[in-house]
């Protein structure tokens, strides 16, 4: 559905000679990402609409694509799963939010979990977006560096924002699991065609 919009507005801007052919590209692959952008925060926005937890919901959106910018992690290989993902990611932490036993013990090991997993694996590309040398220096470098800031930030505030604390920690919880997974599946392709060498 996203790429079937994103095609057809380029194609108009096309057709109306508002942009060439050799633009075309590069419209679709941009209104994908706007259209796609919109769907996601309307996503989390309904999410906390219904949840009674707006502002949950902007903080875990605010959170989740910047801290992700940075670190990289899991991405689907559809739109549809890609937004399933971030649903059930939103929904898990807005329901635990309000039923979690809030204590800065239990926040402290979810951001040292994000921590080590940070300092371990930052960053994950994308299959189809690979880093230059570049580009995974700045991103590795700015994602340590933000990592302990919010970690410091987080920690030091939960005594006078408790809420904002335990929605803070959980989404940065959902991101080092999110930076996990991919890093499980290369190791399993790895073992997968170990075994299938020494079968041959």
């Amino acid at each position: 559905m996203i790429s079937f919009l994103s095609n057809f507005i380029a194609l108009f801007l096309y057709k109306n000679k508002i942009i060439d052919e050799e633009r075309l590209p590069v419209c679709q692959y941009g209104f994908e990402i706007i259209i796609s952008t919109i769907v996601g925060f309307l996503l989390v926005l309904a999410s906390g609409i219904i949840l009674k937890a707006i502002a949950e919901a902007i903080l875990f959106y605010c959170l989740f694509v910047g801290v992700r910018f940075f670190t990289g992690g899991y991405h689907a290989d559809t739109h549809f799963k890609c937004k399933l993902t971030l649903l059930i990611c939103c929904l898990s932490v807005l329901i635990a939010s309000k039923y979690l036993f809030n204590s800065i013990i239990l926040q402290f090991a979810f951001l040292f979990i994000y921590l080590i997993t940070v300092f371990l694996f930052s960053p994950i590309e994308h299959i189809y977006a690979p880093l230059t040398k570049e580009e995974r220096t700045r991103n590795r470098k700015i994602s340590i560096i933000m990592a302990i800031t919010l970690t410091i930030l987080i920690l030091s505030g939960y005594s006078y924002f408790p809420k904002i604390s335990i929605v803070s920690s959980l989404t940065l919880l959902v991101i080092a699991i999110l930076i996990i997974i991919p890093k499980i599946q290369e190791r399993r392709k790895i073992l997968y065609e170990k075994s299938n060498r020494k079968a041959s």
